[in-house]
Order: structure tokens, then C-alpha cells, then sequence
């Protein structure tokens, strides 16, 4: 397995026609990294996961935890069958390590085994950011050009309400 790459991201915005910013920054490995450059559109990415075979690709605003006791139901399951996936999981899913969760790895999904979910907020940021596969850059665009990413690449989100 090889992991994702930056060129690989951005070949994918390119194909796309998607305007984006990019922003080098010191490697980040949480979203309150006292190097995080301010001003970033603040978004979390996790990779979910239900008992063996389900994943959940889940995006929010960073203003609120990830409450499992709501999430769940809207799910179809309990909060006690959630958990966070493992660093291995991560890897072979998504070619990428914890710090690194990002929309732009999702091609790397090739049997398609996750589905993503979009906090109901997301739509109100005036941006969305996300790492270009690495952590030393994080990318900017649109909520729209986010969407048209996840379709792009086969997925249809579901929007979830986290509070």
C-alpha cells in the first residue's frame, strides 16, 4: 500500500476545475496545534467506524464534540457499536495516518466502503478546509466544491444534525 499523496489531491481539484487557496503551515496533528494558522475555516475530519465492516467518513464544524448519543440514531444503530477507526483502519481505507483524514483521500476508498456524512453546519461556514493528503498544507474551498468533490468520486453524503 502506498499512502496518498499532495500531488494526488491536487490533480484531483485541478480535473474538477475547482477554485481552492492553499496554505503551507508546520505539520498539524490536532485541530488546536498551537502552529495552526489562524483564521482557518475549522473543520474536523474522522473516520467512524460501526462494529467490523461499516465506516462513516464524517465532516463537522469544530465547535461541537462528536456526540455519538445523537449521531447514532440517525444511523440506525446505538452509540456503544461507534467507535473511532484505528490508525490501520485509517491507513488501509484512506491511505493516510490520524492528522491527515481528508475528503481529498476518499478516491483511495476504491470498494467504496465508507459513507460519508456532513454535519448540517458545514453549510454555514464561509469555507471549508481540508489537508491536501499531508498535514503540512491545508486546502480551502467552497461547501459547493466540497459536495462536487464527494460526488465525483461516487459518494452521496448524508447530512447529519450534531446539535
Amino acid at each position: 500500500m502506498s499512502y496518498a499523496t499532495e500531488e494526488q489531491a491536487i490533480n484531483l481539484l485541478k480535473k474538477l476545475r475547482i477554485d481552492y487557496q492553499r496554505i503551507e503551515h508546520l505539520p498539524l496533528w490536532t485541530m488546536n496545534d498551537p502552529h495552526a494558522p489562524k483564521g482557518l475555516p475549522e473543520v474536523k475530519n474522522l473516520l467512524l467506524k460501526k462494529e467490523k465492516n461499516e465506516q462513516y467518513y464524517l465532516l463537522l464544524t469544530t465547535n461541537k464534540p462528536v456526540d455519538f448519543k445523537l449521531l447514532a440514531p440517525q444511523l440506525g444503530t446505538s452509540r456503544n457499536k461507534l467507535r473511532f477507526a484505528s490508525e490501520a483502519e485509517l491507513e488501509e481505507i484512506l491511505h493516510v495516518v490520524s492528522g491527515m483524514v481528508t475528503p481529498l483521500a476518499l478516491p483511495n476508498d476504491s470498494e467504496h466502503k465508507i459513507r460519508v456524512l456532513l454535519d448540517a453546519d458545514l453549510k454555514n461556514l464561509s469555507a471549508i478546509s481540508a489537508h491536501p493528503n499531508v498535514n503540512t498544507a491545508t486546502i480551502i474551498f467552497s461547501y459547493a466544491n466540497l459536495i462536487k468533490i464527494l460526488k465525483s468520486t461516487g459518494y452521496e453524503p448524508t447530512i447529519v444534525q450534531l446539535g
